[in-house]
C-alpha cells in the first residue's frame, strides 16, 4: 500500500510541473506576441507629435495624387489624380474618405491645387494644365472658368478661398489678385516684382493672406502675412537663407503648419500664425508637401513619397500639446 500511494503522489506531482510549465510557456507566448494594431480610440489617447501610428495612408494608386484639401463638414477630402499617358482615364479631380474607403471621381478634366469653399458648395482649381482658373460645384457637374483671358495665368494661380466663401485669391506671375465671386470683379492687391510668388492660405479674419515668397536666383523661400490691401507685410518663418513651401492654418487661427525643407527632405512643421518657434510634425527623408488642416483641428491632411509614389496621407495632431510646446520652446 505504501509503495502504490508513492506512486500516485509522483504521477501527482509530474502532472503539477507539467502544468506549472504549460502555464508558464503560455504566459511567455502571450507576452511575446506582437500587440495588436492601436484602434482609432487609442491613438487619439496615444498619439504624440511624430509618433507614426499617427499616420494614415488614404490613397493607393500608380497615379499620381497630390493637392489634398478638406469639406468643411470634415467628411471627404478632394485631391488632383494624373494618371499620365499610361492611364489618362484618372486623370481629374478625386474625393476620398478621411477614414478610408475607395475614392471616387469628381471631374474628367485635368484639375490641381484644388481648394473647397468654406460654405461647402464650390471647389476652385487650377485647370489646363495651370492656364486658368476653374471652379466646379461640389456635387459635381462641369466646371467653369472664372478669370478672364485678361488676366494671363501660367503654371497654375493656385486658388485659395477667403473664410466667408466670397472671394478668391490667386497669383498671376508677381501678383496677387483677388476675385470677387458674385460680381466677378477683380482687383490687383499685391506685388513683388523678382519674386515667385505662392498664395498658401487667409488669416481667420479676412484681413491677411499668408503667402510663399521665393527668390527667382535660388530656392529659397519664406512664409510672410501680406494685408489684403497690400500696404503692409511681416514675415512669419525666421530664416533668411532656408527653404519653405506650402502652408496653411489652423481652424482657430493660432497655429500654422507649413512644409521646410532641409536638402531633399521636405516635412511639416507647426508654428504660431503670427510667428515664432517651430515644431516638426513628420518625418520622413523623401517629401511630404501641401497640408491642409482638418475643420476639428485633429488631422492634416498631406500629400507623400514615403510610400514610393505620391499619395494622399493625415496625420492626427494634438493641437494643445503643440501649444504647450512652442509656448515652453519660446519662453
Amino acid at each position: 500500500m505504501k509503495h502504490f500511494i508513492l506512486i500516485i503522489l509522483a504521477v501527482l506531482m509530474t502532472s503539477c510541473i507539467a502544468a506549472s510549465l504549460n502555464a508558464c510557456t503560455q504566459e511567455q507566448d502571450v507576452l511575446q506576441q506582437p500587440t495588436s494594431e492601436p484602434t482609432q480610440e487609442n491613438i487619439e489617447q496615444e498619439c504624440e507629435r511624430l509618433d507614426p501610428r499617427c499616420l494614415k495612408q488614404l490613397t493607393v494608386d500608380p497615379a499620381q495624387d497630390g493637392f489634398p484639401s478638406w469639406s468643411p463638414d470634415g467628411e471627404h477630402i478632394v485631391f488632383s489624380r494624373y494618371g499620365g499617358d499610361n492611364a489618362p482615364e484618372k486623370t481629374g479631380l478625386w474625393l476620398v474618405s478621411p477614414d478610408e474607403g475607395e475614392p471616387r471621381r469628381l471631374t474628367t478634366v485635368i484639375g490641381e491645387h484644388p481648394d473647397w469653399s468654406p460654405d461647402g458648395r464650390y471647389i476652385a482649381f487650377d485647370g489646363d494644365y495651370g492656364d486658368s482658373i476653374q471652379m466646379v460645384p461640389a456635387s459635381g457637374g462641369p466646371p467653369v472658368r472664372i478669370v478672364p483671358d485678361s488676366i494671363p495665368v501660367s503654371s497654375g494661380g493656385q486658388p485659395k478661398w477667403s473664410p466667408d466663401s466670397s472671394r478668391i485669391v490667386f497669383k498671376e506671375g508677381s501678383n496677387l489678385w483677388v476675385l470677387e465671386v458674385s460680381s466677378g470683379r477683380l482687383e490687383k492687391v499685391f506685388s513683388e516684382p523678382g519674386k515667385r510668388l505662392l498664395p498658401t492660405c487667409w488669416s481667420q479674419d479676412g484681413k491677411e493672406i499668408y503667402v510663399n515668397l521665393s527668390d527667382t536666383e535660388n530656392e529659397n523661400a519664406s512664409i510672410w502675412a501680406v494685408s489684403l490691401s497690400g500696404e503692409s507685410k511681416r514675415k512669419v518663418t525666421p530664416e533668411e537663407e532656408s527653404v519653405y513651401r506650402y502652408a496653411d492654418l489652423s481652424p482657430d487661427g493660432s497655429l500654422l503648419v507649413m512644409v521646410w525643407c532641409e536638402g531633399g527632405d521636405c516635412n511639416l512643421w507647426v508654428m504660431p500664425s503670427a510667428g515664432g518657434p517651430r515644431l516638426q510634425i513628420t518625418s520622413n527623408s523623401k517629401y511630404d508637401d501641401g497640408p491642409s488642416w482638418s475643420p476639428d483641428g485633429k488631422r492634416i491632411t498631406f500629400v507623400s513619397t514615403r510610400s514610393g509614389n505620391f499619395e494622399i496621407w493625415t496625420v492626427e495632431v494634438d493641437v494643445e500639446g503643440l501649444r504647450r510646446e512652442l509656448t515652453t520652446l519660446g519662453e
